[in-house]
């Protein structure tokens, strides 16, 4: 993962807790209308049972006309008998003047029943046959406290059980698409033509997008062929001519020799000299361009036991004495198994780097887990941490090369990662002050 990045949640864990959003919306709104209907039936029944209770007075008042003391004696007798239940009763004239029971008590219209807000007490009225309205009312319990915290309670035990099924339930309905991202990150690219993205998952959405998959990777695997052709076949067509060019000049440069008694070389001969060096050095580019070109899966076909010593000493052999003096040798050996010409051609590349940008160079060789460590120091500038990477892609040469002049063309550091990439190892620049050092890391080959 790259520094610096924000991490995202994974598809289970989106999956997982909109489920979980849901669940508890859904269950919340559920313990709403739920407590709503409750409330509304705990209303109706309390409703139904103060006009029975008010009936019942109505039965016991008859429907001849009654005197006030009658009416207040049956009151008084039914106050009693409903004293559990907690029902207070007021007894009025049509007209509405308060005949008997209590006189506090809110009296809807007959037939209806009402709560007064202030004291929270229902009521219900009922008419009599001799002209009386009987009046039942109660202590309303409010219940949507508890009806709100239950619905609260609700939603969030929905959320917690949803949060916790849903995500087996969501690794499951997305393990198809997981399995195709494991079989997408396992492509080689040096053989993705043949890429095996599996078999259908059986999933519409999922088996389009392996087929999309499929079709992209076999057009970019097309690309990636003709641009490697292409390459290989410019830097082939190249060689021809170059070293054509090559003998002619040889040719020339014998015949403008100087002879014995001259003691200076003509300016045609130290012509043909500058021109010699410079295609000296399109053939090294083009060399560069052939490894390049080259798939890592070929490259080390076939194999050979390489000694890494005499890779070094052969390259640090082959160059001029100047050159040769400012080079520090490892005593230790590795055996890798590879190709000898391109581990000499990445040691060289890395050497000449060195060499390069430094006034001296060390080559050590260390040994450990089965892998050999090549290291390659200079004591030159240095390299900023942040072009560490870089300076591994073709044709890349930082500001510091271009304001000096250095000679090169920006493809050593990356020859020598793809060879030691086509050998199972690595390359990279670690810190090292002053100067840089260059690592390349290969599997020894157990003795």
């Amino acid at each position: 993962m790259l520094a610096g990045t924000v991490t995202s949640p994974s598809l289970v864990t989106r999956v997982a807790r909109r489920a979980a959003l849901a669940a508890s919306c859904m269950a919340l709104l559920a313990a709403v209308v739920a407590s709503a209907v409750g409330a509304l039936l705990l209303v109706r029944a309390e409703d139904r049972r103060l006009r029975e209770a008010g009936l019942v007075l109505v039965v016991e008042l008859g429907t001849e006309p009654l005197s006030p003391a009658r009416v207040q004696a049956n009151v008084q007798h039914e106050h009693e008998e409903v004293q559990h239940a907690g029902i207070r009763f007021a007894v009025a004239s049509i007209d509405g003047a308060l005949v008997a029971g209590d006189a506090h008590l809110s009296r809807p219209p007959v037939g209806e029943c009402g709560t007064d807000a202030p004291s929270q007490v229902r009521a219900c009225s009922v008419a009599s046959a001799n002209g009386l309205v009987v009046t039942a009312s109660a202590l309303q319990a409010l219940e949507t406290p508890v009806f709100m915290l239950a619905a609260l309670v609700a939603s969030a035990l929905a959320a917690l059980v949803t949060g916790l099924w849903s995500r087996p339930v969501a690794r499951g309905a997305i393990a198809p698409l997981t399995r195709l991202r494991a079989r997408v990150a396992a492509i080689d690219v040096e053989t993705s033509a043949a890429a095996d993205l599996g078999p259908a998952e059986r999933v519409v959405e999922v088996d389009e997008l392996r087929t999309a998959m499929a079709l992209l990777i076999e057009r970019l695997a097309r690309a990636l062929e003709q641009a490697q052709s292409f390459a290989a076949n410019a830097a082939h067509e190249l060689r021809t001519p170059l070293t054509a060019v090559s003998a002619e000049l040889e040719l020339l440069s014998e015949a403008h020799a100087p002879s014995p008694t001259q003691t200076a070389a003509p300016p045609a001969e130290s012509n043909l000299s500058t021109i010699q060096a410079k295609l000296g050095e399109l053939h090294v580019l083009v060399d560069r361009l052939l490894i390049l070109a080259a798939p890592k899966s070929i490259l080390t076909q076939p194999h050979e036991i390489v000694s890494l010593r005499d890779v070094v000493e052969d390259v640090v052999r082959g160059l001029p004495t100047d050159e040769r003096e400012r080079v520090e040798l490892t005593e230790a050996d590795a055996l890798v198994r590879g190709d000898a010409v391109l581990l000499s051609t990445m040691f060289a590349n890395g050497l000449g780097n060195a060499l390069k940008f430094g006034h001296r160079a060390r080559v050590s060789l260390t040994l450990g887990a089965g892998r050999a460590r090549l290291d390659i120091r200079d004591d030159g500038p240095g390299l900023d941490a942040s072009l560490r990477e870089r300076v591994f892609e073709p044709f890349f040469r930082d500001d510091r090369a271009r304001r000096d002049r250095v000679p090169g063309h920006g493809l050593g550091l990356a020859l020598i990662r793809h060879v030691a990439e086509s050998h199972g190892g690595t390359a990279r620049f670690i810190g090292e002050a002053p100067g840089a050092c260059l690592s390349i890391d290969l599997p020894e080959l157990v003795r």
